[in-house]
């Protein structure tokens, strides 16, 4: 089910962020510091978010407390207040009431595989057909997200004997198979060649309709066009929080916006460009 104005959300009403983290840190097991810390964020159906930051930022571990992931299944220290599709993280039912309502992408897609699939085919339908689905609503699932995927040539083949990023897209159409109310994807195109990613994220605006979609990503030159809202993150905490347009050019957070911007920001140039084309207009011949 994709959320709308008029969903059934648990003790949602319409118009409410269908994520919510207040006052959020979480640590993991056995670490000293927490991998996010003081973070307030909500999240909105319809927008494509983009969450970026350095290495050790805590995007990753932002998408997982956005999962519902922690403490019920990773354990660690968490704290704060975080709801999903209104209901709070620490219930212990919270897995089975987000069942397929909750997709999460890694960036590492050989270890979502399920195992007990042959085909590519299977393999996006294991999600739909344990959760119920009758035969016709698995069929058209999985033939929907191998269409929006571009992997429909890819059917019959064996999962395990796909190239990085082959099987990168099959499963991510695996989540999108499950039509969730919550999209996550961590890098879902580092495995993808330049011209394959940037196909990749022209999907997003679309996948985006309804529900949440967050994206963690560092490759903002190819990505930033497509994100409504860019959330920055450094030292788990959050830095920046605003329209793409206006993050990127904001010369305190250039370590976070494209090539074109860092470069013009490193050349002391005030309200700098973030793209080639905008470089251009403003520039002329002289750039």
């Amino acid at each position: 089910m994709v959320v709308s104005s008029g969903c059934s959300c648990f003790g949602l009403d319409a118009g409410d962020p269908l994520v919510s983290l207040k006052g959020v840190a979480y640590r993991y097991p056995g670490a000293d510091e927490p991998a996010i810390d003081g973070v307030d964020l909500e999240f909105q159906g319809g927008e494509v978010t983009l969450v970026t930051g350095p290495l050790d930022a805590g995007c990753s571990t932002l998408l997982i407390v956005a999962a519902g992931l922690v403490p019920r299944v990773m354990g660690g220290s968490l704290s704060g207040q975080v709801e999903i599709l209104g209901l709070d993280a620490r219930d212990e039912k919270l897995g089975v009431h987000l069942a397929g309502r909750v997709g999460l992408l890694l960036p590492t897609p050989w270890t979502q595989l399920s195992g007990m699939a042959f085909t590519v085919k299977d393999e996006i339908a294991f999600g739909p057909s344990n959760l119920g689905w009758n035969r016709k609503e698995i069929g058209a699932a999985v033939d929907r997200a191998m269409e929006e995927l571009d992997i429909t040539k890819l059917a019959d083949r064996d999962p395990t004997r796909l190239s990085g990023g082959e099987l990168q897209k099959v499963m991510m159409a695996s989540v999108v198979s499950m039509n969730p109310d919550v999209l996550l994807l961590d890098e879902p195109a580092i495995e993808l060649d330049p011209r394959a990613a940037g196909a990749l994220y022209e999907l997003l605006p679309a996948l985006a309709n309804d529900r949440v979609l967050v994206v963690a990503s560092t490759d903002i030159d190819r990505i930033h066009h497509v994100a409504d809202r860019t959330v920055v993150l450094g030292g788990g905490r959050v830095l920046g929080d605003g329209p793409t347009a206006e993050i990127l050019r904001n010369p305190d957070f250039h370590a976070s916006t494209t090539t074109v911007g860092r470069v013009f920001h490193a050349a002391e140039v005030e309200s700098f460009p973030v793209t080639i084309d905008k470089a251009v207009e403003r520039f002329g011949g002289r750039c």
